[in-house]
């Protein structure tokens, strides 16, 4: 509400301006509980959606942790499943599990802040400018024209992949309907990340067809780098006028994924249960395949059991750093991981200040970045610890699937299906921590604190 007051200024006559009444003090943590209200109200009508005797293939209703874990998976485009997709849930059922991997990924790229605009509520003014700077969206007033840009750019891709798709699944011999489906679901499911698949095998049936392989791995890789670095790329059409964001993204996208393909390609080649077991021509592909989907997506064109230990911990690896910040993709995100080795770099030379790629990083950023990575850490560590107390399953096994997880990749070696009622409620947990845990904490790691009005004196301790 505003009021008209005369102000009086002496020799200079008198002027009327009008004074906002302040607006009232934000609540603490207030935009975290809105954001964690908006999901649970989408979690919810999503499991009760496929609870349905219509969302089952048989007709009946369905167990209510099996539709909580596989809703809760979709939303948090994650892949790990307790029952077979293709086979489980009905058309309907199907549709559910994808507009809940659209609103877990292409509405994370939107952002939170305009998935509560069109539930009716609305964000505090610190958390809009905080998701401002983690999305890259140029201001709030550009909030619609922005969206509009990463819908277009999300949608464009999944159409497109979805025709490739269907051209390859055709020219494999499978029916018409059939392909179109398949390739509707998979094209959906590998832009968001979310690994859910529908053929019953995985990829597996795919192994040999680089066709499906690539087109695959591009909308992964799509979804995975995020719009925001892509965009900004064509409108200043050059590398060196991008933001550091956006170069450490491509940059540490491309190491990781010329790493991943050369390892796997060295370590898998002679497992003939894996990459050994395809025509030597068609390795190079699949090896790039394990090293770019899995990363973040969860799909595999191989047994992930039949992987040898050195790769499943090389993978682990991979699935923790994960993709990009305000992508579809989870981990601890690649901006993190470089922004931390560039960290190291400075403390190994013995410089003041953290540079990355000729741009001075502030302190404050590390100590986030270094937050985040140690609590995921610290998460996938716990999580393995009580599913290792509710089962006897396999150590490695069980560390695999925590990471994948905590990294909402989606990537299993059957611990899910096999673990029983508490151990599925605490990868659930840890799906959800995993994946909208990181954009929590960077909203209340940025609230305005009160400074202490005494310093503490300053000691140091031992290293090494």
């Amino acid at each position: 509400m505003s009021v008209r007051r005369p102000i009086r200024r002496r020799l200079m006559g008198s002027h009327t301006m009008r004074l906002e009444r302040p607006a009232p003090a934000r609540r603490p943590g207030s935009g975290s509980l809105t954001i964690i209200g908006g999901l649970a109200a989408i979690l919810a009508l999503g499991t009760v959606l496929l609870m349905m005797p219509f969302s089952t293939a048989d007709g009946e209703w369905a167990h209510p942790m099996e539709a909580l874990f596989t809703a809760v998976s979709a939303m948090c485009v994650t892949g790990l499943v307790v029952v077979e997709t293709g086979e489980h849930w009905s058309t309907w059922g199907h549709i559910w599990i994808l507009l809940l991997i659209q609103v877990g990924g292409l509405g994370y790229m939107l952002g939170t802040s305009l998935i509560l605009w069109i539930l009716g509520r609305r964000l505090g003014l610190r958390d809009q400018y905080m998701l401002r700077l983690y999305y890259g969206a140029p201001s709030m007033s550009e909030a619609i024209a922005f969206a509009r840009k990463i819908a277009a750019y999300a949608l464009a891709f999944q159409i497109l992949g979805a025709i490739a798709l269907a051209i390859a699944f055709m020219a494999e011999g499978r029916p018409g309907g059939e392909s179109a489906w398949w390739a509707i679901f998979h094209s959906i499911s590998a832009f968001n990340n979310a690994g859910f698949n529908v053929t019953g095998q995985d990829l597996v049936l795919f192994q040999d067809d680089a066709a499906v392989l690539l087109i695959v791995s591009v909308l992964v890789v799509a979804g995975g780098v995020g719009a925001v670095p892509v965009l900004a790329f064509m409108a200043r059409k050059s590398i060196r006028r991008l933001p550091l964001d956006a170069k450490l993204i491509f940059l540490t996208t491309g190491i990781l994924l010329a790493i991943g393909t050369v390892f796997l390609l060295g370590v898998e080649w002679r497992n003939a249960q894996t990459i050994g077991g395809v025509e030597g021509a068609q390795r190079p592909v699949l090896a790039f395949f394990q090293a770019t989907v899995p990363r973040t997506a969860g799909f595999s064109a191989v047994d992930v059991v039949d992987l040898t230990d050195e790769s499943k911990f090389f993978q682990m690896a991979l699935m923790l750093i994960g993709g990009a910040a305000g992508s579809t993709a989870g981990g601890i995100k690649v901006g993190t991981f470089a922004l931390l080795a560039f960290a190291m770099l400075a403390a190994l030379r013995g410089t003041s200040d953290v540079t990355a790629l000729g741009r001075r990083v502030p302190f404050m950023i590390i100590f986030q970045a270094l937050t985040i990575v140690l609590l995921a850490i610290a998460l996938a560590f716990i999580v393995s610890i009580l599913l290792l107390w509710s089962s006897d399953m396999r150590d490695i096994d069980v560390l695999f699937d925590s990471i994948s997880a905590v990294g909402t990749v989606g990537l299993s070696t059957g611990v899910p299906a096999d673990a029983n009622t508490f151990g599925q409620f605490v990868i659930i947990v840890a799906m959800l921590l995993g994946r909208f845990g990181p954009l929590l904490l960077v909203l209340e790691m940025n609230q305005p604190r009160r400074r202490s009005r005494y310093q503490a004196p300053e000691d140091s301790i031992r290293l090494g």
